[in-house]
């Protein structure tokens, strides 16, 4: 350095301190002010003009709520399960109760609009349903109760769903409960004389022929398969396969489920098919050449839900059988409580039986009460001890006199 240069000014190292004190400082500051900035633009902002008409949507709202009539609603709730491809039973159902459920609110509570409806008055309907009879001029049982609470319920909840109320007075209500039932079938003695029965008294010739061979091969269906009776009427001649011995079933909703049929139901099908089935020559005199359903009534034309009931009350009135209904539906009680015992499969008898859940599946597992019985007397603890035990040998009185008592051997 020369000497005419004079030294430059020496900073203190505190104030050097200093200076990076600040400068960190204010970065510090700047990057919370950015932070900050990201925040509050992460926030959605509601402008002042969604804001009104949030409010006037939500006002439209509640006078939507406040002015559906109960009538309103279950139109179009019975609209939707239309559109859903409900099956045709199911939508009655629900039509009916419903409709007993509208006409009480009405008359009995004043009540037409569905926001009006509280815990208190469905309550009340279920007493009322109790009390008063029914299309018959009978007492509703505890169990047509329940179907109708169960169809209400199901309105409730969807009324949830389309926003149409808020609170659901379901959820405040004690709901009517029922037993289980003694699930009833028919015995393979009873099966026989069905089977007997479907020959018409009295009556020769081909048409009575037809007639039984058609009928046996109705009942061999229904007890080899437990398919419903709306599903056996809907059953087309295409639906049975030859080859495989299978049986395609439309069932609720349309959904499709097949089933294997044993050796003695397809020989008596088949009998019918290729023996007394009219056919097409037959079919065309009778103005129907394209008939193509499985089964046909004595008019040529598919058999009806109430042509099976009118059957069902000939075969039981000749067969003799008193103190149990006979229907199509109590063959499939005894095809589930059979497959049950034979097979012990609930699972694969939950898809033949085409039950979307194990719900129904699980009351048949109880078994029924004739099984329950028969089971007591196979096991019973009494009868399986190592030792005699003292007492009578005889089950039961020989004759109608009574002996003269005296002293009785004891072993």
């Amino acid at each position: 350095m020369n000497d005419h240069q004079s030294p430059k000014p020496q900073r203190s190292r505190k104030a050097t301190n200093h200076t990076t004190d600040a400068r960190a400082a204010a970065q510090r500051a700047k990057l919370d002010a950015q932070t900050a900035t990201t925040l509050l633009e992460s926030v959605p902002l509601v402008p002042v003009g969604k804001q009104k008409k949030k409010k006037e949507q939500h006002h439209l709202l509640s006078h939507r709520q406040a002015s559906r009539t109960v009538e309103q609603a279950i139109g179009d709730y019975i609209l939707d399960h239309e559109g859903g491809n409900r099956s045709k039973k199911t939508i009655e159902w629900h039509r009916t109760a419903l409709r007993f459920l509208r006409e009480f609110l009405a008359q009995e509570r004043q009540i037409t609009l569905v926001g009006e409806i509280t815990a208190p008055d469905l309550t009340t309907w279920f007493v009322h349903l109790r009390k008063s009879p029914g299309a018959h001029g009978k007492l509703r049982s505890e169990r047509t109760v329940q179907t109708y609470a169960r169809s209400a319920r199901a309105f409730f909840h969807w009324l949830v769903r389309q926003n149409l109320i808020v609170d659901n007075p379901f959820d405040r209500v004690v709901f009517p409960k029922v037993g289980k039932p003694i699930i009833k079938t028919i015995t393979p003695e009873e099966f026989e004389l069905l089977l007997r029965a479907c020959t018409p008294p009295n009556e020769t010739g081909v048409i009575a022929t037809r007639a039984a061979v058609r009928n046996r091969a109705i009942l061999w269906v229904l007890y080899d398969s437990g398919i419903r009776v709306s599903e056996l009427c809907g059953l087309h001649v295409g639906d049975f396969d030859r080859k495989q011995g299978l049986l395609t079933v439309k069932g609720k909703g349309s959904k499709e489920r097949r089933i294997a049929l044993g050796s003695n139901c397809q020989r008596n099908l088949l009998y019918y098919l290729d023996q007394y089935r009219p056919d097409q020559e037959e079919l065309a005199e009778w103005g129907s050449p394209d008939e193509d359903h499985l089964f046909l009534s004595e008019t040529r034309l598919p058999l009806t839900k109430n042509g099976m009931t009118q059957l069902f009350a000939r075969l039981k009135k000749r067969s003799g059988i008193t103190g149990k209904r006979i229907s199509p539906h109590i063959f499939r009680h005894t095809f589930a409580i059979r497959y049950l015992i034979l097979g012990n499969d609930p699972f694969s008898l939950q898809e033949l039986l085409g039950h979307e859940d194990m719900a129904t599946v699980k009351n048949y597992m109880h078994m029924n009460d004739e099984v329950i019985q028969e089971q007591k007397r196979k096991y019973s603890p009494g009868d399986h001890l190592p030792t005699r035990m003292p007492g009578p040998r005889d089950t039961r009185r020989q004759s109608g006199t009574r002996k003269a008592p005296g002293r009785k051997r004891e072993e």
